[in-house]
């Protein structure tokens, strides 16, 4: 009976493609892992920043793995449609259905499944990632807004020992005060 990575060897010996892709795929969910884990047992972190880091780590890792996922499966797929049906593009001297256009298009779907990679990580995931950024950035502005937001007090007058019967401050009240009291201004 053959062990775990005789199968695996089996399975993804005639699709590195697929292998490259599954691999690239369990990298980042170990490295969205990791850094969360890292944030969550830090004893550097205090518990309010833990509070914002580790859902922020959690959505980036999500974004991360989605994106790549999104964008490389259908360039893949696309990739072997192009290339394998020998339609589109034609090889001089390779037959269609032949074990060289095989060859041929499986090639094109690694490089296909690196170019996903590096398209996604270094391009697409920056500007979604920026993008939800700002969005919760500008919610959790909104919220600190809301909670900080003073009530007004009409009656309130800092420079005044006596309130003179809680009268508001506005601009005819305060002209009709000094001139009752003899001040010019």
């Amino acid at each position: 009976m053959p062990n775990l990575g005789q199968k695996i060897v089996a399975k993804f010996a005639s699709d590195n493609a697929k292998f490259l892709f599954l691999s690239a795929a369990a990298g980042w969910i170990l490295a969205s892992a990791a850094q969360t884990l890292g944030i969550a047992a830090s004893q550097k972190i205090d518990k309010e920043d833990k509070k914002f880091l580790i859902p922020q780590e959690l959505a980036d890792g999500a974004a991360n793995i989605g994106l790549y996922a999104l964008f490389t499966v259908p360039l893949m797929m696309l990739t072997e449609r192009v290339v394998g049906s020998g339609k589109f593009i034609k090889f001089k001297g390779v037959a269609p259905n032949s074990p060289e256009l095989k060859n041929i298009t499986d090639g094109a779907k690694v490089i296909a499944s690196f170019v996903g990679a590096v398209a996604s990580s270094n391009v697409l995931t920056p500007i979604v990632r920026n993008k939800l950024g700002t969005i919760a950035q500008r919610k959790a502005l909104r919220q600190k807004v809301q909670m900080s937001d003073p009530s007004y007090d009409p009656y309130y007058q800092p420079f005044f020992q006596k309130s003179y019967g809680k009268i508001p401050l506005k601009m005819n009240n305060y002209i009709t005060f000094t001139r009752n009291q003899g001040m010019k201004i």
